[in-house]
């Protein structure tokens, strides 16, 4: 919500100050990507329930330290 007032005011500015209508939408589009990603990706990651194996070092490695 916050970039759509952003991209109306940095619009209204006029041409020689901020940015065009397709600067404008680029940006948006971005920062709704990114931030689409990211929450993608994070409630992927914490709606699991139960940890699977891909998530844990194993117990065996020997790591030669003695």
């Amino acid at each position: 919500m916050s970039a759509l007032a952003l991209l109306l005011t940095l619009a209204a500015m006029g041409n020689d100050e901020g940015l065009n209508f397709a600067g404008g939408v680029i940006m948006v589009t971005s920062i709704v990507s990114v931030i689409g990603l990211m929450v993608f990706c994070m409630v992927h990651i914490l709606r699991e329930r139960q940890p699977t194996e891909q998530h844990h070092a194993p117990l065996d490695n020997d790591t030669h330290d003695q």
